[in-house]
């Protein structure tokens, strides 16, 4: 003999059971026809794990170092090219430059920078090759080629940077960018707390997933087009001692 009322409970947990299925099977559909919300584009201010990785920049330059870099300084009309090699244990520099028909070497550290003529080819055996007399040496000046090169030095350090200070000071993730089969993030500097405005930093790095500095550039004033340190990859020999021998 069937019991009604027990027919009637299972009854109704069929319709129960059949009515999750239906509403899980709904809310399935629906998740799988809205789109999944892209992740905000930049500028944003960077995670704590980008905020990591842009610590670690200036530490893993150093530690690569002798690196090969090239620096470019737009100026009326034409692009200043240095091609040369940063030692940063040795705190060191050396280059040669083209200016239009205009050649030449350099050699500089924190305290100034020196001129010579030459062949900017191999700007490492040229500088070894100089006799110390040949250098002019002279103090850093508010140009641009002179604050890019300061830059250049600044950019290896031997222990990694604070990275919460770091975030507290502001940088933003803007994009990111491949650059010779290589993707990058690029970020904006971060900006001291005594900076004059709350504009964007003048500073912008591509870093890589392994806090790898590729690229700096920096917006200088009286200059359209910012100027650029890249570091095009491939470690270096020693900076040669004789620019500095007197």
């Amino acid at each position: 003999m069937v019991d009604v009322a027990d027919a009637g409970r299972r009854g109704r947990v069929r319709w129960s059971a059949l009515g999750i299925a239906v509403t899980a099977l709904l809310a399935g559909v629906a998740a799988w026809a809205l789109p999944v919300p892209a992740p905000a584009p930049g500028p944003r201010p960077v995670t704590v794990e980008e905020a990591a990785r842009m610590s670690l920049a200036r530490f893993t330059t150093y530690q690569a170092g002798p690196l090969r870099v090239r620096i470019e300084v737009p100026e009326a009309g034409r692009t200043l090219t240095v091609d040369g090699v940063v030692d940063y244990r040795a705190r060191h520099a050396v280059g040669g430059y083209r200016a239009g028909s205009g050649t030449g070497l350099l050699a500089w550290d924190h305290a100034g920078l020196g001129v010579a003529p030459g062949q900017p080819q191999d700007p490492l055996r040229a500088a070894a090759s100089m006799p110390p007399g040949s250098w002019s040496p002279r103090a850093y000046t508010g140009a641009p080629l002179d604050s890019a090169l300061q830059l250049a030095l600044q950019l290896g350090r031997d222990r990694p940077d604070n990275a919460q200070l770091l975030a507290e000071q502001g940088p933003q993730w803007l994009r990111s960018e491949r650059i010779d089969g290589h993707e990058y993030d690029v970020f904006s500097g971060p900006r001291p707390r005594s900076a004059a405005d709350d504009g964007p930093s003048p500073l912008t790095y591509w870093i890589d997933g392994d806090g790898r500095l590729r690229r700096v550039t920096v917006r200088e004033a009286g200059i359209p087009e910012p100027v650029t340190v890249d570091f095009p990859g491939g470690s270096a020999d020693p900076v040669p001692s004789t620019p500095w021998d007197r």
